[in-house]
């Protein structure tokens, strides 16, 4: 279908008056035309331009037509002479259009800047959050690296000056109704807590002021002390007093587990204490022991030994481990100790006491499991019968002082989910002069080195001197074994040595 076509005027461009006076046809037909201002403007530059091509070229005729109008639109009516029309009907809608263009260009361009100014905002505050985070969690993890309150509190003193968070700070701990310095990061320890320091302690509340703030250490609405932070001006502002909050929270927490967990560990050292035999002394034998609770944690209850002779005047010793640690352990353990001294009093030989203690476990309503090694010695011949379940294997020193493990078949871990255990008895002598070592795991178990090098340190320190037994030879092997004063689990050692007739006084 061909477009309509409505001839408006046919001219003849010889020179720029003919030119001029089209031009303002063409204006006068656009203004009645449905345009917008910008199209109008876009058409007359297009006019003014074939125009001066037209010129150019040496003039010519030009034809001014309307192709499908919108139906209804009125043809744009011409007179013969149009008045003069001049630029501002067409350059004042236009610049009314550029104006609008530009006030909605300006607001959203005010739009923009204020999204970015808060997206800034936005991403400071996020930034802000996120090392207040970091620093959070790594106070959260600084703090449950000890279960010792000194400890604990030296370290958090020593962080928050390290991240700058302070100058110097210390902490308060109550002792018999006095404000105590329990950790400081000052050159000299502070004897006296200022009234500031006073003040949060009595009344539970954050005091701040002159480049100080003093935070209560609370659990609930129970006070455990009060951390001071000093630094130079300015004063510590409300986000920065609010972190502080957060931190004196997470370290009391810390605070009240470590001295729960010294509760537990000073409970169940005494109730193991309490369980410690008495040792014999039978003729012709030397019984010497040891027991170290551990230094570090609740890691305590698990161990115990005991000696005990026979009515037939045999010699039993024994040394066993309740795996865990705590109340639990230190009452198992309890249970075990008796039940073996029963068993063995009855008359059984060493595997069928440990597989009767087998059966007994099997009866308690606990997860817990145990290691044991029972031996079973003559005084007057020498004979050794011995059994164990799980336990490192005891130590045999002859009389010229070398020292050998008894690396025997043992039965597994008594406790286990096993109907009936299988215990395999050996037996062996242990000639005049000589002794026998039993020992739990503490005494040769340690973080920088494995267990075979444990053992190897152990017999060596049994074997270091023949001319030293008795009770110089276990501070010597205490000595040469526990280097290191703060261990990680408890520990007994039992030594059983058969005395030289020629010599039956030595120590």
């Amino acid at each position: 279908m061909s477009p309509r076509r409505t001839e408006l005027v046919t001219r003849e461009v010889g020179n720029e008056a003919d030119a001029a006076r089209l031009r303002e046809l063409v204006l006068r037909v656009v203004l009645q035309l449905p345009v917008d201002d910008v199209n109008r403007a876009e058409l007359l530059v297009a006019t003014s331009r074939e125009l001066r091509a037209l010129l150019g070229a040496g003039g010519g005729t030009v034809r001014i037509a309307v192709e499908d109008l919108p139906e209804g639109t009125p043809l744009p009516v011409l007179g013969e002479e149009p008045e003069r029309l001049g630029e501002d009907a067409l350059l004042v809608p236009l610049l009314r259009v550029i104006s609008e263009q530009r006030k909605v260009l300006g607001w959203h361009q005010t739009e923009l800047q204020q999204t970015n100014a808060g997206l800034l905002a936005l991403h400071a505050e996020l930034e802000q959050q996120r090392r207040r985070l970091t620093f959070l969690d790594e106070i959260s993890r600084m703090l449950v690296t000890s279960l010792a309150e000194d400890e604990v509190l030296q370290r958090l003193v020593q962080h928050l000056v390290r991240a700058g968070f302070a100058e110097t700070a210390t902490a308060w701990v109550p002792v018999e109704e006095v404000l105590s310095c329990a950790a400081t990061t000052e050159d000299e320890i502070p004897r006296m807590p200022s009234q500031r320091v006073i003040a949060a302690a009595r009344t539970h509340r954050t005091q701040s002021g002159e480049g100080t703030l003093v935070l209560p250490f609370l659990v609930g609405t129970q006070s455990l002390g009060v951390l001071e932070l000093r630094r130079p001006q300015p004063d510590y502002d409300e986000d920065e007093r609010e972190l502080g909050n957060h931190v004196a929270s997470r370290a009391a927490v810390a605070m009240r587990n470590a001295r729960e967990y010294e509760r537990e560990r000073d409970l169940a050292e005494t109730l193991q204490r309490a369980m410690l035999p008495a040792l014999p002394h039978p003729p012709g034998m030397r019984v010497c022991a040891r027991y170290r609770p551990a230094t570090r944690g609740i890691n305590v209850g698990g161990d115990w030994f005991d000696a005990f002779t026979q009515p037939d005047g045999r010699l039993v010793l024994t040394v066993g481990d309740v795996t865990g640690h705590g109340i639990d352990a230190a009452l198992m353990m309890g249970q075990l100790q008796k039940a073996l001294r029963a068993y063995a009093i009855e008359g059984h030989g060493p595997a069928t006491t440990l597989g009767l203690v087998h059966k007994l476990m099997r009866t308690q309503d606990t997860d817990l499991l145990a290691t044991a090694v029972l031996a079973e010695l003559d005084p007057e011949t020498g004979v050794l019968r011995w059994a164990g379940a799980g336990h490192l294997p005891m130590a045999l020193r002859s009389p010229d002082g070398a020292a050998r493990l008894l690396t025997e078949r043992q039965a597994p871990l008594l406790g286990l989910p096993m109907t009936s255990l299988e215990v395999p008895e050996h037996a062996t002598v242990v000639e005049p002069g000589g002794g026998l070592l039993l020992y739990t795991d503490g005494l040769v178990e340690r973080r920088h080195y494995d267990i075979d090098t444990g053992l190897r340190r152990l017999t060596g320190a049994f074997a270091a001197d023949p001319g030293i037994q008795g009770e110089p030879l276990v501070r010597s092997m205490l000595a040469d074994l526990l280097t290191d004063s703060r261990h990680e689990d408890d520990m007994c050692l039992l030594l059983c040595e058969r005395v030289a007739s020629e010599n039956p006084d030595a120590e």
